[in-house]
C-alpha cells in the first residue's frame, strides 16, 4: 500500500479542475478557482465536467482523469463528490495513472479515486476539494491553507496539530451568513500501549469504502501492516453501518493487519439542526462502533479519533499511500513521504 509521492507543485504551474461525479454552481466553482489562484499562486484549468451543461459519461470522466495525469498539471483538484463516482471504476487505467503521477485532492466519495490511484502505486491527498472544503466560508481557514500549502508544495505534510476550533455547520451559498464555530478539544488517542506505530495510510469516507469492496475491482490484499483511515459524510451513517463496513473488512482480512487507525471528526449536523447532546450521543456511538468492531479483529489495535480530515472543516489533507507515524506518548502525528 505504500506509494510514489508525485513532484511537488511549483508557485504559478498548472493546476486541473474536474468534476468526477456531481457538479457545482459555477460561482461555487469560481470561488474555489480563484481562492487557489490568489492564496496559493498556482494557475487552475477548468476541464469540461466543471463547467459542461450536464454530467459527462462516466467514460468521458475517466478519460478526463488520465488527461488531467497525462498534461502539465501539477495537481488536481475535485469539485466535489456525488455517488455515480462509483462508475469511473472499469473505466479507469491505473497504467496511465502510474506513468504520470499528479497530486490529486479531494473526499467523499472521491475515495474511489484515491483506492484506485493507490492501487496504482500513487500518493494522493484526502481533502481540500472545492466542496466541502476550499469554497465555503467568508475566508479560507488559516489550518486549511497552512496544510494545504504543505500538502502542494512540501515533499511531506510533515508533523500536524489539532485545529484550535472547528465546526461541522452547514454553509447556506445564498445567504453567506458565517458558521458556527467551537473550540476543538484536541485528538482522542485509544492507545492500548505507548509505542509509536507507523505504516503507509489506507482508507477513505466508511459509506464509499462499503461501495468499492462490493464492485470489487482494485481491492489490495492486506499483506503487511497499513494505517487505516476512516471519516464519515453528512449522510451520518448509523452505528450499524459503520460496523457492518468494518466486519466487510475485518472479514477481507484487512483489520488484522491494522497497525492503527486513525479517525477523522464526523459529521453530526447538516441541514437539520441537532442538540449538542445529540450531536455528542452520536459522536459517543460511533466511536464505540469503530472501537468495538476494529478490536474484535486485533484486540490491541491502536485508534487515534476526532482528527481534522473529512467532512468537517478546517481540513487536513493527508496523504493515502504515504507514510503516518503515531507516538501515543507525545500525542504527535507526523505524515512522511511515500516511498
Amino acid at each position: 500500500m505504500h506509494g510514489v509521492t508525485p513532484p511537488a507543485v511549483e508557485p504559478g504551474d498548472e493546476v486541473a479542475v474536474l468534476a468526477p461525479s456531481r457538479q457545482l454552481p459555477r460561482s461555487v466553482v469560481d470561488r474555489g478557482v480563484d481562492r487557489l489562484r490568489t492564496t496559493f499562486g498556482v494557475s487552475p484549468r477548468l476541464y469540461p465536467s466543471a463547467h459542461a451543461d450536464g454530467q459527462l459519461s462516466p467514460a468521458g470522466r475517466a478519460e478526463e482523469v488520465h488527461e488531467a495525469f497525462e498534461s502539465d498539471a501539477s495537481a488536481v483538484f475535485a469539485v466535489t463528490g456525488g455517488e455515480d463516482e462509483l462508475r469511473l471504476l472499469r473505466h479507469l487505467d491505473l497504467d496511465r495513472l502510474r506513468e504520470h503521477p499528479t497530486r490529486f485532492f479531494g473526499i467523499s466519495d472521491n475515495t474511489i479515486l484515491h483506492l484506485a490511484l493507490s492501487a496504482a502505486g500513487v500518493v494522493s491527498y484526502y481533502g481540500c476539494q472545492f466542496v466541502p472544503g476550499l469554497a465555503l466560508d467568508p475566508e479560507l481557514p488559516d489550518y486549511t491553507e497552512r496544510y494545504l500549502r504543505r500538502a502542494l508544495f512540501d515533499e511531506t505534510v510533515g508533523e500536524v496539530a489539532p485545529a484550535d476550533e472547528w465546526t461541522d455547520d452547514y454553509y447556506d451559498f445564498d445567504t453567506g451568513a458565517p458558521r458556527e464555530w467551537e473550540p476543538n478539544p484536541g485528538w482522542t488517542w485509544d492507545f492500548p500501549t505507548e509505542k509509536t506505530v507507523s505504516g503507509p495510510l489506507w482508507g477513505g469516507c466508511v459509506v464509499v469504502l462499503e461501495h468499492f469492496l462490493a464492485v470489487d475491482r482494485f481491492v489490495p490484499e492486506p499483506d503487511a501492516p497499513f494505517v487505516l483511515a476512516l471519516e464519515t459524510s453528512e449522510l451520518m451513517p448509523d452505528p450499524y453501518t459503520v460496523q457492518s463496513v468494518l466486519r466487510c473488512l475485518g472479514e477481507r482480512g484487512f483489520l488484522e493487519q491494522t497497525a492503527a487507525v486513525v479517525v477523522g471528526r464526523p459529521k453530526t449536523r447538516h441541514r437539520e439542526p441537532r442538540s449538542d447532546d445529540e450531536r455528542e450521543a452520536y459522536r459517543r456511538a460511533q466511536r464505540e462502533a469503530i472501537t468495538e468492531t476494529c478490536r474484535t479483529y486485533q484486540p490491541d489495535v491502536p485508534i487515534c479519533f476526532d482528527l481534522d480530515f473529512g467532512h468537517t472543516d478546517p481540513q487536513l489533507p493527508i496523504p493515502i499511500g504515504g507514510h503516518v507515524e503515531l507516538d501515543p506518548e507525545a500525542e504527535s502525528v507526523v505524515f512522511g513521504a511515500g516511498r
